[in-house]
């Protein structure tokens, strides 16, 4: 017998949910009406799954030092804390060309968060073609303090048929990042306000959303908040758990003082993601 996992679906009313099917993949780890989480690798279930949007940060290549913050000087601070409560992962040293076909397979849009050094790397693996640019401007550098420290990341919007977007909006988005002193539920966990504004521009409103490498589960966090049908998958068991109690209890004080400070550029200063 196959295991349920979950696809977007037309209900009585023509509203799309995300609705069970059988298909032979790991079993539900958690699940309610509208969100179905996975534990397993994303490329045994995304076979089974057919959404409208994929949103999603893939950690790869990203560095698992710890971060100790120091004076300018060099010396320890010894009142600072340090994000060093992270394993280092060793699956996600590099992009797998399959994760990029798997995507693309299930969502005929995928938003794909990445460093600009890995853009053509990224963009030859992606079956989809690439239609637009985001700059996401950080109010602070997340390198090592240099005559150029990074200070920006880049999402990607693949596409089959072009991205509409469901408002104007411009490439560079100024939106601040969640201090490195806090202790994050994810080492590279990304402000709520950032992906609220990222759905709200990508996704029509009802639009099934999966995010294959969910992390601590700020996407499904996003989409639940704004009505959207989602599934999450992560081959960590412990962000699995994170995600679960991040649903079931709604907003927490973390996540409010990390709403987006940015707003659609035609709308009102209350607007804001």
């Amino acid at each position: 017998n196959g295991e349920t996992t979950r696809t977007k679906e037309t209900g009585q009313n023509g509203e799309k949910t995300a609705a069970p099917v059988q298909s032979i993949v790991h079993p539900v780890f958690w699940s309610d009406a509208e969100r179905t989480i996975y534990h397993a690798d994303c490329l045994d279930v995304l076979p089974s799954v057919s959404v409208d949007v994929i949103v999603t940060d893939p950690p790869y290549g990203v560095d698992g030092a710890i971060l100790n913050a120091k004076r300018k000087n060099g010396t320890k601070n010894p009142n600072a804390r340090h994000n060093d409560w992270h394993d280092e992962p060793e699956w996600d040293r590099d992009i797998n060309p399959a994760w990029c076909k798997a995507v693309c397979d299930a969502a005929p849009i995928v938003c794909w968060f990445g460093n600009w050094r890995r853009r053509d790397q990224v963009e030859r693996a992606m079956p989809h073609p690439l239609r637009a640019e985001i700059v996401w401007a950080k109010d602070t550098h997340v390198g090592p303090p240099c005559p150029l420290a990074m200070r920006d990341e880049r999402i990607w919007l693949f596409s089959v048929e072009g991205i509409k977007g469901n408002h104007f909006e411009t490439t560079v988005w100024d939106e601040p990042i969640i201090p490195t002193w806090e202790h994050r539920r994810h080492k590279n966990e990304k402000p709520l306000g950032l992906m609220r504004r990222l759905i709200r521009f990508a996704c029509k409103p009802g639009d099934v959303i999966c995010d294959p490498f969910m992390g601590s589960g700020t996407t499904l966090r996003a989409a639940a908040d704004l009505g959207h049908p989602c599934i999450g998958i992560d081959i960590n068991k412990t962000y699995c758990k994170a995600t679960v109690d991040r649903l079931g209890k709604g907003h927490s004080l973390q996540d409010e003082r990390h709403e987006s400070t940015g707003r659609d550029v035609t709308a009102g200063p209350a607007n804001r993601a």
